[in-house]
């Protein structure tokens, strides 16, 4: 638990996140439960439309020159973005800090910064310069995000901190059934791969079909998942479950075998870290940080991110020989451990208290 005497210096800007609606707002809820005093300014609200945000997010700029304004104890603003339109509003939140003359810390968990980046006109690309040039600290996911920032911008200074999860329950028993049970949850869309996996599945339908049980959730692409599964008639393989949070998604992830994200970008995924908690083996893509968590041969499959048949024969490893799925989970939960908040809060107290010191 970081001090009252820290957390109250801190003040915590980000998407909303009750309820946790994805990866920024499961570290920013996990956050909220290990601060004795968190002070926080939502400046997205995920479940409200895109025109609607732009009202919510005026106010929330009138809503944190207010908190700047009244409360004296603030000495740092910590913002936690990713890319495209969240980086926009994080520059006003930047020059807002600066205005009140406040220490900065951008927490960047975008998983296409580096495409936003590169693609961006040259006024964008110059306002990036500028955000990163003047931002106290940098924090990012990996090694490899760290080598992006370094390589593409002037930075004062800058660290990977782990992604923060909580611990599952370790005493809860795993239960194992006839069929592989394979997991995915996240966005639906081209980007997380998961059509490369139903193109796999669908590919080899007649295999599959006694053997394996996929469980999707998450929003996104719907619509297209749905039609996906009903046209080729995958609905004895593939069940979809939509949106699963709170304690539906920790006894899903405990009755699941095998989670699998074959993803084309990432920063480093909570639902990934979420997964090894409960002990499960991964397959997913050597993208973001994700290869810093998974090793191929050890705690599951790295694949190339599209590469069809190496998600299958990755599926097929665990089918043919089921025992992979407890010796891997085992290492999952031992790699895992760096992330747990046990971990990862005291060296965010840390930086904490290296910055109010200077």
């Amino acid at each position: 638990m970081i001090s009252k005497t820290i957390s109250r210096q801190i003040l915590t800007v980000g998407e909303g996140f009750q309820p946790p609606l994805g990866g920024i707002s499961s570290v920013l809820s996990t956050y909220s439960n290990h601060f004795s005093d968190f002070k926080f300014v939502a400046t997205y609200n995920l479940q409200i439309s895109k025109i609607s945000n732009v009202f919510y997010f005026a106010l929330s700029l009138i809503k944190l020159s207010g908190k700047l304004l009244t409360d004296s104890e603030i000495k740092i603003v910590h913002i936690h973005g990713a890319h495209y339109g969240s980086f926009y509003r994080k520059f006003l939140v930047f020059l807002v800090g600066k205005l009140f003359g406040k220490k900065l810390i951008y927490h960047s968990h975008g998983s296409d910064f580096h495409i936003f980046y590169n693609n961006a006109n040259p006024l964008t690309r110059k306002l990036i310069q500028i955000f990163f040039r003047n931002i106290d600290l940098v924090i990012c996911l990996s090694k490899q995000w760290k080598t992006f920032f370094e390589a593409n911008f002037k930075l004062k200074n800058i660290i990977v901190l782990e992604n923060i999860i909580d611990p599952a329950d370790s005493s809860l028993p795993k239960e194992r059934s006839q069929h592989l049970r394979l997991l995915f949850l996240g966005f639906i869309g081209e980007r997380k791969g998961i059509f490369d996996l139903l193109e796999v599945i669908k590919n080899n339908k007649e295999y599959f079909n006694d053997k394996l049980e996929l469980t999707i959730g998450g929003n996104g692409e719907t619509k297209k998942l749905e039609a996906f599964i009903k046209e080729y008639q995958l609905e004895n393989i593939v069940k979809f479950k939509g949106w699963i949070s709170g304690e539906d998604k920790k006894a899903l992830l405990q009755k699941s075998d095998v989670y699998i994200l074959p993803s084309y970008n990432e920063g480093l995924p909570i639902s990934i870290l979420e997964a090894m908690s409960h002990s499960m083996p991964i397959i997913s893509t050597s993208v973001g940080g994700i290869s810093e968590i998974l090793t191929s041969n050890v705690n599951g499959f790295l694949v190339k991110p599209g590469d069809s048949e190496a998600i299958l024969s990755s599926i097929k490893a665990f089918i043919n020989n089921p025992d992979l799925i407890d010796a891997m989970g085992r290492k999952s939960r031992q790699m895992v451990t760096p992330y747990y908040s046990n971990s990862v809060i005291p060296k965010l107290e840390s930086v904490y208290k290296q910055m109010l010191t200077v």
